[in-house]
């Protein structure tokens, strides 16, 4: 991997930034970059072979920041190439791409949320891993779930109860922006959708369930130990892992009341 020069660096996404009107070779282009800037002395553990950490091109951060605040202004100026040039480098089926492509559709989804859902219900069958999951969730569709949240959370209800278990982490990641949003609070909305997971048979899922219940307890502590009692009286033992998991974030009074349901 060459050291990064910033003046260099900054030279090389203006220009890529400059074709953003011929997409394919755009996203050729980012690819060419990534490569580069790729660190080709990471070896993966053994025990990852097969994992998403094999296709990446563990190129550093800064390249990847680099490469969104270059396109930032362009992609607003022409919305539809900066659609087409994510769904290019979607295509490109690695974890730096397929990020980039997240953050590209994050920049434009607002002025053309129809295209831009069109293009997430197209790629969320592809997901592959949980960091382009989340990466879609929060930095693709995150925009447009704090523009309008009762009608993105009416579709993670229909994502968490999809087969496959990176669409419904997806569903949960969408959650994440809200949990984040100071001025909004509709808990009982949120936890509709966690109610479809709190049985998921899939470690990753419930893991990221049990994440997501102990971002948005601070929001309501009343109405999220409510739920976790609730779901603490059900006798799966995937729900009581995420039960167990999601009430650290309680105080210890709520979380001694949930463990005695959890034993009864």
């Amino acid at each position: 991997m060459p050291p990064i020069d910033p003046a260099v660096l900054r030279s090389q996404t203006t220009a890529l930034a400059a074709r953003l009107g011929e997409p394919r070779a755009a996203a050729a282009g980012v690819r060419a970059l990534l490569d580069d800037y790729a660190d080709r002395s990471h070896r993966p553990s053994p025990r990852l072979v097969g994992s998403e950490v094999e296709n990446a091109y563990k190129t550093p951060g800064p390249v990847l920041r680099a490469v969104v605040s270059a396109l930032r202004d362009p992609a607003r100026a022409d919305p539809t190439a900066a659609l087409a040039l994510a769904d290019a480098l979607w295509a490109g089926d690695s974890r730096e791409e397929r990020r980039l492509a997240a953050e590209i559709l994050g920049l434009v989804a607002i002025g053309l949320p129809g295209e831009a859902l069109e293009m997430v219900e197209r790629w969320l069958p592809q997901l592959e891993s949980g960091s382009t999951a989340d990466a879609l969730a929060e930095l693709g569709l995150g925009p447009l779930v704090r523009l309008d949240p009762p009608t993105y959370l009416a579709h993670a209800q229909r994502w968490a109860a999809l087969p496959d278990k990176w669409a419904r982490r997806f569903a949960l990641a969408l959650l994440r922006p809200l949990a984040a949003d100071r001025h909004w609070d509709n808990i009982p909305g949120a936890l509709v959708v966690i109610r479809r997971v709190m049985a998921d048979p899939d470690a990753d899922v419930r893991r990221a369930a049990a994440e997501v219940l102990a971002a948005l307890a601070p929001k309501s502590p009343p109405e999220m130990a409510r739920f976790l009692r609730e779901q603490a009286g059900r006798s799966n033992s995937h729900t009581h892992w995420i039960v167990r998991h999601a009430m650290t974030a309680l105080d210890p009074a709520a979380q001694a009341e949930i463990v005695k349901r959890l034993r009864s």
